[in-house]
């Protein structure tokens, strides 16, 4: 890791605030270019000449809520952007049984619900609610915590499904935000059941779902217990994130351990150090594995900062200079320059909500 840190300290590497204004520059281009007055949502995609025809998915809102979250902790004029977007979420509740949850588009409609999908709204809620201090956010995040957890059931001994209308597989990317967002809610209702499920969703996706030669993290296990061992950034990096937060609270060294393989595999897996110091993933996923490295180094800090984090500042600055389009939108990937003149609203957001989160991480 030394090694890793002192070759990228010598590359140029933007400052703490243009990271702020990048984020900023980014949500203001998706206000102008995704937002749909009439619904006040914003769509799935942007096509340049043309309006959005979609409002988008929920799992492109609950990213871009979060980008809005991290962006109103900085700038004032992203505050009511945030809160008209955060009310505008309650068109995506399909309160149908057996659990009340967020559907993939506004209601009503058929259900169609994931419990990764609310998962990541659970955490972004959370946010808003630190942000405006409104407690219905947090108690709507709660509310879609119940609709999380129903998705766990004794088969496999354990674990979270991915589809409320597929219960075929028991996927990292359900499990590993599911946990991190019983910790975000716990944080403020101290409620212990929160906790205790927070480590037994960490624990049951560790046993089955981790590879043992690098300690990163398979896609899922199906009810015959076969195992699709492709690996994404995003999963990795939300079984960091609950490890650093489980470890907070519990002192537990296997947690710190845990965190400290997941961090440094994960660089070596993804980080390309030879070619562009892109992060060779999609950025719906990569931005995940980014934010929760700079989560990691916010709560281990080196003795020197400044000299660490260019190694994750350069991605940025490779994001920001090389890989978007010549009128400013990025493409699905962190690794390469979009090719098609489509941009999905996901893909904006999460640069923006990566922006935010390396200026947060390095301010403080």
């Amino acid at each position: 890791m030394l090694a890793l840190v002192c070759a990228a300290a010598i590359l140029p590497s933007p400052s703490v605030d243009q990271l702020r204004t990048w984020g900023l520059e980014t949500l203001e281009m998706i206000r102008r270019d995704y937002y749909m007055p009439e619904e006040k949502m914003y769509g799935e995609e942007f096509v340049p000449g043309e309006r959005p025809k979609q409002v988008c998915f929920n799992w492109s809102s609950g990213v871009l809520l979060s980008a809005l979250a991290a962006g109103a902790r900085h700038d004032d004029k992203v505050k009511p952007w945030l809160r008209e977007y955060a009310d505008s979420m309650d068109r995506y509740w399909n309160p149908a049984p057996p659990v009340a949850g967020f559907d993939v588009l506004p209601v009503p409609k058929p259900i169609d619900r994931y419990y990764d999908d609310n998962a990541w709204m659970v955490m972004a809620l959370v946010e808003t609610y630190e942000v405006l201090k409104d407690a219905k956010y947090l108690d709507r995040a709660e509310a879609a915590l119940k609709y999380v957890l129903s998705g766990e059931d004794e088969k496999l001994g354990g674990g979270i499904y991915w589809r409320e209308s597929d219960r075929a597989s028991k996927n990292t990317c359900s499990n590993a935000p599911s946990a991190a967002a019983c910790i975000a809610v716990y944080r403020h209702r101290k409620d212990p059941k929160y906790l205790a499920k927070a480590r037994s969703i960490y624990d049951w996706t560790r046993k089955n779902l981790r590879d043992p030669e690098d300690g990163l993290y398979w896609d899922n296990m199906d009810l015959a217990g076969k195992i699709e061992k492709t690996k994404w950034t995003y999963n990795s990096g939300l079984m960091l994130r609950t490890a650093i937060d489980l470890d907070k609270i519990k002192q537990d060294k296997d947690l710190e351990n845990d965190a400290g393989e997941l961090m440094r595999s994960s660089i070596e897996q993804w980080l390309d150090f030879e070619g562009n110091w892109g992060i060779k993933d999609e950025a719906k996923f990569s931005h995940l594995l980014f934010e929760n490295w700079a989560y990691h180094l916010s709560h281990n800090k080196p003795a020197d900062l400044s000299k660490a984090f260019p190694i994750f500042q350069r991605p940025l600055a490779n994001l920001h200079d090389k890989l978007r389009s010549a009128d400013g939108h990025y493409g699905s990937r962190w690794d390469k320059a979009p090719t098609q003149p489509k941009y999905a609203l996901i893909d904006q957001a999460s640069a923006a909500r990566a922006y935010y989160m390396a200026y947060e991480t390095l301010k403080n």
